[in-house]
């Protein structure tokens, strides 16, 4: 009725406004009461929408029971799906946009007056923007298969075979800091059809009989998953760590490869170097705290942890005070150990999180022999969920690991079958 009889007043208010017969002063009054009115009755509105379920879905998530939440998300996908493309490693690769189906909701233009071109796979691409074509990216592929903590026993070191004078280090054994074996990288470069172009079973049988050679008891039945990256390999041949000829305030790091992860603190104090002598002056932060605190928290077996169904031992959220030791005792990973405090840690952090995918690379959270299998624990819908809750998203915007993305294996579960086939490749030469 109040919504109603505002309308009406309104209404009414723009017809005296409008109305020349009237005297300017009651057309002045009426312009004003309009107004007024106007902003009561957008005021009436917003109320009347909430009252009637108007409210943002992700405050409410926020209050709604944790397993309502973990049934809204969807389940992970475990087969169909498509290949990510050497251009989606570039962006992400299994949490690229295409990957992942997302979609472009703006863009900007962003002005420096210097530029670090840091781009990876697309340093090139970067470099052409200001005429700079001094150099060409070309990608080389590595796949891995990654085994189960059970194997990790077999070497202490990594092993390695004699260098090849071109493609590197060749195929390795090693283990894990977590205690698995690993087996890779190929060395696939991408302007090679041959080699760009090699089969899933073709690259299994590469890997396994290769590594064979240097550690010939493991078991590759115990294989439980595979994945493939893309190396900055460029035409000079070398890190390209300089300022552009083309404009001296735009500053190469590109063309990393390995092992650019070992080098980088080296890199980025040349980098620094560089721009002070491109004319930036520093100063230093005296608030600025070099030590972050961890994410992750180590664990002394299941001492102090409690695992259960969807339900049982997780926390309120946000909306209760004081809940953050059941956090601290919940785990929402079996398989890594992963608590729903350290979940929500990772969210808490200043780069958004909105994907499993961008939580397993601060977590370790679904990376472990189940895969976030839901018969098993069902952990990429228990940390989608927290995800939703803590973002204040809606369930379904969560984004999921992409099926095969860059897997050699048929099934994300791999079945006696392809266990099987897995032996046999081994085997083959």
């Amino acid at each position: 009725c109040v919504l109603v009889s505002t309308c009406f007043m309104i209404a009414m208010g723009a017809y005296m406004a409008a109305d020349d017969k009237l005297h300017p002063e009651a057309r002045q009054q009426a312009n004003i009461v309009t107004l007024v009115m106007i902003v009561a009755g957008f005021s009436s509105l917003s109320s009347f929408v909430k009252s009637f379920g108007g409210f943002n879905p992700g405050e409410h998530l926020a209050k709604m029971p944790f397993e309502r939440i973990v049934e809204k998300v969807s389940a992970p996908s475990g087969s169909g799906g498509a290949k990510v493309s050497v251009e989606d490693m570039f962006v992400g690769g299994s949490g690229s946009p295409d990957a992942v189906e997302g979609k472009t909701v703006g863009e900007e233009t962003i002005k420096a007056k210097y530029v670090i071109n840091s781009a990876g796979g697309a340093s090139d691409k970067m470099a052409r923007l200001i005429g700079d074509d001094s150099f060409q990216i070309k990608p080389r592929l590595g796949d891995y298969l990654l085994l189960n903590r059970n194997q990790g026993h077999l070497t202490q070191k990594t092993i390695f075979p004699c260098p090849d004078p071109i493609l590197g280090k060749g195929v390795l054994v090693q283990t894990t800091l977590w205690g698995n074996l690993i087996l890779g990288p190929t060395a696939r470069d991408t302007y090679k059809p041959e080699a760009r172009d090699m089969s899933d079973e073709s690259v299994q049988e590469y890997i396994l009989s290769k590594c064979k050679k240097l550690c010939p008891y493991f078991d590759p039945k115990e294989t439980f998953h595979a994945f493939c990256g893309a190396r900055a390999k460029n035409s000079r041949g070398d890190w390209i760590i300089e300022r552009s000829s083309k404009d001296g305030n735009f500053i190469h790091a590109a063309g990393i490869d390995s092992p650019g992860l070992a080098g980088s603190p080296a890199i980025a104090l040349e980098i620094v170097r560089l721009l002070k002598e491109a004319g930036l002056v520093t100063k230093s932060d005296p608030n600025f705290n070099p030590h972050r605190e961890p994410i992750i928290t180590p664990k002394k077996g299941m001492r102090g942890l409690k695992m259960g169904p969807v339900g049982k031992n997780d926390s309120k959220g946000p909306a209760v005070d004081g809940d953050e030791e059941r956090m601290r005792t919940n785990v929402v990973c079996k398989c890594e150990k992963v608590t729903e405090l350290e979940i929500v840690r990772a969210m808490r952090r200043s780069l958004p999180i909105d994907s499993t995918q961008a939580m397993r690379k601060r977590t370790r959270a679904g990376m472990g022999h189940c895969q976030g299998d839901v018969e098993n624990y069902n952990c990429e819908c228990r940390v989608k969920a927290i995800i939703a809750r803590e973002a204040r998203i809606p369930a379904e915007e969560v984004g999921g690991r992409p099926w095969p993305a860059t897997s050699t294996l048929k099934k994300r579960w791999i079945d006696d079958s392809e266990r099987n086939d897995l032996l046999e490749r081994m085997m083959a030469k």
